[in-house]
C-alpha cells in the first residue's frame, strides 16, 4: 500500500493521519451544512462535535487496549506514539462517543439531540474516507484469497476488507441522505445506520485477516460480538414497536 503520499525534501505526508482528518473535516461540515440549511441554531454544537472527537478517540484507544494490545497494555499506555497515532476500535469510538452526545444533550441540555440525526451521513462518508485511510497504512487487512481483485498486502494476495467496507458505508450514506430528503423520522433514520452497519460490520470481519484483534466465544471478533448484539437488540426493539403499534 501507500503509508507515506509524500516524501519531498524531508517532509513526510501519511496518509492514514490525512485520511482522518479529512475524515472529521467531512463530519463537522457536512453536518454543520444540515443545520444551517434547515436553519437549526448551531450554538453548542461546536462544543459537542469537539467533545465527541476527543471521547471516541479515546474510546477507541480503550478498546484497541482491552482487545488488541495482545499482552502489551502498559507499553502501548505509556506510549505517546500509540495515543497519537494508530490503533483504534470503530466501536469503543461510538460507544464513547454516544454517551458524551447523551450527557451533552439531555444533561447539559446544551444542543437539541433530536436534530442530530442529520449527522448520521455525513460522519458515514467521514468513516468510509477513514477506512481509505486504513487501505493506504496496510492496517486492518484482510484474509488471503487469489480472488481478481485481490491486492498484495504484507506478502500476501489479501481481500481489500478496508475497500469492502468503503463501499457498503458510501451506500449507507446515500439511503440515509435518502431518507432524510424524504423526511423519515429520527427512529427510521438511527434504525437504519445502526442496523445497517451492524450488519455489515459482523459480514466483514470473516474477512478480516490482522488476528492482533483476538476473538471471544464461538470464535467471534469483538466487533462481531458487539454488532450482533446491536442487531438483536434492535431486531427485538423493533417487534415490540411494532406489537405496541397494533394493540
Amino acid at each position: 500500500m501507500k503509508p507515506i503520499l509524500l516524501d519531498l525534501w524531508g517532509f513526510k505526508l501519511f496518509a492514514y493521519p490525512l485520511m482522518m482528518g479529512i475524515a472529521w473535516g467531512m463530519g463537522y461540515y457536512g453536518t454543520l451544512n444540515q443545520l444551517e440549511k434547515r436553519k437549526i441554531p448551531t450554538e453548542g454544537f461546536g462544543k459537542l462535535f469537539l467533545g465527541v472527537f476527543i471521547s471516541s478517540w479515546v474510546g477507541a484507544k480503550v478498546f484497541f487496549l482491552i482487545n488488541s494490545s495482545a499482552g502489551h497494555v502498559h507499553e502501548y499506555t505509556v506510549n505517546t506514539n500509540f495515543w497519537l497515532g494508530g490503533g483504534f476500535v470503530f466501536y469503543g469510538g461510538f460507544i464513547f462517543g454516544v454517551t458524551y452526545i447523551l450527557i451533552y444533550c439531555l444533561f447539559f441540555k446544551k444542543f437539541e439531540i433530536k436534530n442530530l440525526y442529520l449527522s448520521l451521513p455525513s460522519f458515514t462518508f467521514a468513516h468510509a474516507i477513514g477506512r481509505v485511510g486504513c487501505f493506504l497504512a496496510g492496517c486492518c487487512y484482510g484474509t488471503q484469497c487469489s480472488l481478481p481483485w485481490a491486492v498484495h498486502l504484507h506478502n500476501q494476495t489479501r481481500h481489500p476488507v478496508q475497500l469492502y467496507e468503503v463501499f457498503s458505508l458510501i451506500v449507507v450514506g446515500f439511503i440515509l441522505k435518502k431518507l432524510i430528503e424524504k423526511k423519515e423520522g429520527l427512529w427510521v433514520i438511527l434504525n437504519t445506520y445502526v442496523f445497517s452497519y451492524a450488519v455489515i460490520r459482523f459480514v466483514l470481519e470473516y474477512f478480516r485477516g490482522d488476528k492482533v484483534r483476538g476473538t471471544l466465544f464461538f470464535d467471534l471478533s469483538s466487533s462481531q460480538a458487539l454488532s450482533l448484539m446491536l442487531i438483536i437488540t434492535l431486531l427485538f426493539f423493533n417487534l415490540y414497536r411494532l406489537k405496541s403499534s397494533r394493540a
